[in-house]
């Protein structure tokens, strides 16, 4: 695999997470790089998500937490405040099946040096009555963190500026130039534009620009409360939220029957979700489902988010009061990992699909990807990540005429 050179010039395209850090990664290690989005920063699920940083059961996704974490870390030296702190989660089960599979993810990042610790029923509503007595249990993970999810977003922006990164809003890329397998430049509304290489990082719109990566939107959403009469102890996760593996069902193309019978909406995951905030707000969630990205979807989500909330914690109906609800769109795969690597056309290369973990994997793998970029060398886990794992379809945008 053939390194970029220095002197060349790189475009990342998107203004996400998954694109402000591989900016952020390449400006640093000397390459003229210049970032495109389409509208503004953070306007996508990267700047409106909860902003955890939780532990989870998958080795290669544990690793990405564990090697973002430096990134954030130095992020706190700059200038922007983004939140940052240190809360533990609660994992809790409402029945005995959730015990079970509770028990089994506590169990596994307890062999990965995680401490947990276990709760009762009792013992969870000692710290927060509003839940209900009829859970089967819990366990508190530490080692998790929240931020804010846009200004730490803008907190990666900022620092790839300082590096040298430019930063172009509102300037969208319609086109990738590409003859005879070779990417020439891009075609934006401002023009053509000659670049050696492009990282597409646009998320739930990858195939806007590349129609053949496995790359396909699944919709979430998420409510905001008014400042709470009370305290959240923990970030709070139902042990109902499936694995990457069962998440990348929202990744992979539906068959058409299935649309027919209005399955495109249907929920890929639920769980009960709340993230306190500094301020004494709550970000309460949380759904996935399958999405045709431009249709109109979900839109009695909310209740059924508020209805799982009191399921888990009646204490909360008049306790917590809603001010608004959205939606957010998040780039699935079909196995719930990454695209991270090269593509099938020399000068372009992939950082997407990172779906719910964009927060906590994408400072890792964009550290990877541009050692990758301008090295040749390339960490054990990029392999898992690689863009054409899925078949031997080469990932190539429409090309122009000879």
């Amino acid at each position: 695999m053939s390194a970029i050179t220095r002197s060349g010039e790189v475009a990342v395209v998107g203004g996400g997470i998954a694109g402000a850090t591989i900016a952020w990664e390449l400006a640093r290690r000397g390459v003229d790089v210049t970032l495109y989005e389409a509208a503004v920063i953070g306007t996508g699920a990267s700047g409106r998500n909860t902003g955890t940083l939780l532990h989870q059961v998958e080795p290669e996704v544990a690793t990405m937490l564990r090697e973002s974490m430096p990134a954030y870390e130095e992020l706190l030296r700059g200038p922007i405040d983004f939140e940052w702190r240190e809360c533990p989660e609660l994992l809790l089960a409402r029945d005995e099946d959730q015990l079970r599979f509770m028990e089994t993810k506590a169990a596994t990042l307890v062999e990965q040096g995680i401490h947990v610790e276990k709760l009762t029923a009792a013992e969870m509503r000692s710290e927060m009555p509003q839940l209900s007595e009829r859970l089967a249990g819990g366990a508190v993970l530490h080692g998790t963190y929240l931020l804010d999810a846009n200004s730490s977003l803008h907190a990666v922006v900022d620092a790839a500026r300082a590096e040298g990164a430019k930063i172009r809003t509102h300037t969208r890329v319609a086109q990738l130039a590409v003859r005879d397998g070779r990417l020439h430049g891009l075609v934006t509304d401002d023009g053509r534009l000659p670049v050696d290489a492009v990282v597409v990082a646009t998320g739930p719109w990858f195939t806007e620009l590349v129609p053949t990566a496995h790359v396909k939107a699944g919709r979430g959403w998420l409510m905001r409360s008014a400042v709470a009469s009370f305290t959240v102890p923990w970030v709070i996760e139902e042990a109902s939220w499936p694995d990457q593996v069962l998440l990348g069902r929202a990744g992979a193309p539906q068959p058409l029957e299935e649309v027919a019978e209005g399955g495109n909406d249907t929920p890929v995951a639920e769980s009960f979700v709340i993230a306190p905030q500094p301020n004494g707000q709550a970000l309460l969630g949380a759904s996935l489902s399958t999405s045709l990205r431009d249709a109109v979807e979900g839109i009695r989500v909310p209740e059924q988010v508020a209805r799982r909330a009191l399921e888990i914690a009646p204490g909360l109906a008049k306790d917590l009061r809603i001010t608004r609800a959205w939606s957010g769109l998040r780039p699935m795969t079909p196995d719930g990992l990454p695209l991270v690597g090269q593509a099938d056309v020399d000068g372009l290369w992939f950082h997407g699909g990172h779906a719910s973990l964009g927060m906590q994997a994408a400072p890792a793998t964009a550290k990877w990807l541009a050692e990758q970029m301008t090295t040749g060398t390339s960490h054990a886990v990029l392999a898992r990540l690689a863009p054409n794992r899925f078949d031997g379809t080469p990932d190539v945008p429409g090309q122009e005429s000879s």
